[in-house]
């Protein structure tokens, strides 16, 4: 038997449901089985184990993992968001451990996912989504012995080290990644200068992209918060906006402001924060085995187009064609 599947196995044992049938749904930066029950409620099983081989060590620390669940649990309680609420086990715990595997148990969140945003109206269910977890996250005490990383200036300093390795062997482009390097610095910088407070800094989602959204009527649902932590609202916005259209940005954004509200710079800040979640990803992507394939390609797009601009001062947010056309 498969040695995820038969951990799998072990840890639902902990639970008070009658599991009728287990899938496997994929493996990133948690591996995922999707439970179904006697009563066909669907539940979420997730190993928190990687395939990334850079992902770091933190992640996978009891601490973090509670505190992941803690802040699910409050989101759930505190807004009308439809969320992968958690489950505790028997032993009335957020985490069962198995073959010191770390493993948690969410509910099932049914909808359709889409491989880009497409639609105004889809653009409008997102941000609302969004803004709505923001305002909870700058209304929220931050409990007592909570633990989640933050995504700051050092995680892209992370990222600028190893693209540099990358380049100097001469896996990427030398120009590319120059390029880089110069907005990776820029936007460090501009990190570094904002003051931070409730209004701007608190807990995000930090990977609101298709995979992780699930639609349904009107309602655009988050899912797999396996990289939550701290960090500027507008991070969570730019991150986004990697996979949105700029047609359909300034829709995303008005729906937004209705639940948590801009700064007046929005436009500046998001250009870099949408530089930011790009380059603080790529920590993740160069460790996966199959980077080499199309990692090249995706840099040298975004250099030649987001990033030129970025680097020249020209704004990109809402026209130009994105880096993915």
């Amino acid at each position: 038997m498969n040695e995820n599947l038969s951990i799998a196995k072990e840890a639902l044992n902990n639970y008070s449901i009658t599991c009728k049938s287990i899938d496997f749904i994929g493996q990133s930066a948690n591996t995922i089985y999707k439970i179904t029950d006697l009563e066909n409620n669907s539940y979420s099983l997730r190993l928190h184990t990687s395939k990334s081989e850079t992902l770091e060590s933190f992640w996978t620390e009891q601490e973090v993992i509670h505190s992941e669940m803690v802040w699910l649990h409050s989101l759930a309680s505190d807004t009308d968001l439809t969320l992968p609420s958690p489950f505790k086990n028997t032993h009335g715990e957020f985490i069962t451990n198995v073959n010191n595997i770390s493993c948690t148990l969410v509910k099932w969140v049914e909808g359709v996912q889409k491989p880009f945003i497409t639609t105004l109206d889809d653009a409008g269910y997102v941000g609302e989504m969004i803004g709505k977890l923001h305002r909870q996250s700058s209304n929220w005490k931050i409990p007592n012995l909570f633990e989640r990383p933050a995504f700051d200036g050092s995680r892209i300093l992370q990222s600028l080290e190893k693209l540099k390795e990358q380049s100097n062997a001469g896996l990427l482009n030398a120009d590319d990644t120059e390029l880089l390097q110069n907005a990776g610095q820029r936007v460090i910088k501009m990190m570094n200068s904002i003051e931070r407070t409730p209004r701007n800094w608190g807990m995000i989602h930090a990977d609101l992209i298709p995979s992780n959204l699930v639609f349904h009527g009107k309602e655009a649902s988050p899912i797999d918060f396996g990289a939550c932590g701290f960090g500027f609202y507008l991070f969570d916005l730019g991150w986004t906006f990697s996979y949105i259209h700029p047609s359909f940005r300034d829709q995303l954004l008005t729906s937004y402001s209705k639940y948590h509200p801009l700064p007046d710079d929005y436009i500046e800040l998001l250009e870099g924060f949408f530089i930011a979640g790009q380059l603080e990803t790529m920590n993740f992507w160069l460790g996966l085995p199959d980077s080499q394939e199309w990692l090249p390609d995706h840099i040298a797009k975004l250099a030649n187009r987001e990033i030129n601009s970025y680097v020249k001062n020209e704004s990109f947010l809402f026209n130009g064609i994105p880096y993915w056309e």
